[in-house]
């Protein structure tokens, strides 16, 4: 049975420039770390489709947002993806929400498309690659206890550390990005004007001879 007095419920509606409603979108409530933890992920907090005339429901409980000392009231925001998963919407985070403002707890959403927009690239999408890496990893730990009701926040939260391992370190995504890898060669002293060598080197390059 739920307690009322301890669940925010995220109300909202999504409609186009016309005001339809739009259908075969879904919802993602998060909940920003970024003003004590600038180096977590956020925490998604639940997700919902968008029901036929528009609008979604996103209960949950204020125990599922608490992680530490530090986090009082949520700093919500939401991100709406089309049916092949492109975000193609994120709000403005909502600080501090308290469980009884209805007002900030509720969002119409207005869409031009169900296409994702194209966006400028960042110019160095692999800044600080390490520091991401090691804080989604890291969030796994921070689950203090395992219960049935945490598997899907459990799996969201190796899946998104995954998805940061993957997209970081794999060459496939470098080309798909446009990076061209590591500026050092892989074996130095295989390059013209590298005479060094290195005690580790001498074997490896017995190896690969």
């Amino acid at each position: 049975m739920t307690n009322t007095k301890n669940t925010y419920v995220i109300k909202g509606k999504i409609k186009d420039l016309e005001g339809n409603p739009l259908i075969n979108v879904k919802v993602e409530a998060m909940d920003s770390d970024q003003n004590w933890f600038e180096d977590h992920n956020d925490d998604l907090i639940d997700s919902k489709w968008a029901n036929n005339d528009g609008t979604f429901e996103i209960p949950f409980e204020k125990r599922r947002i608490q992680e530490g000392w530090l986090e009082g009231n949520p700093d919500i925001y939401l991100m709406v993806r089309n049916p092949s998963g492109q975000v193609i919407h994120r709000t403005q985070t909502r600080k501090g929400v308290d469980i009884s403002d209805s007002r900030n707890l509720y969002f119409e959403i207005i869409l031009k498309s169900l296409e994702k927009q194209q966006q400028q690239p960042i110019p160095d999408p692999y800044l600080s690659n390490n520091q991401r890496v090691i804080a989604a990893f890291g969030r796994l730990a921070d689950v203090s206890e395992f219960q049935i009701s945490d598997i899907a926040r459990i799996l969201s939260l190796l899946g998104r550390s995954i998805n940061a391992w993957s997209l970081y370190t794999t060459e496939y995504m470098w080309k798909a990005t446009g990076y061209d890898g590591p500026q050092v060669p892989k074996y130095p002293w295989r390059e013209p004007g590298h005479s060094h060598e290195l005690k580790w080197e001498s074997g490896q390059r017995q190896n690969a001879q």
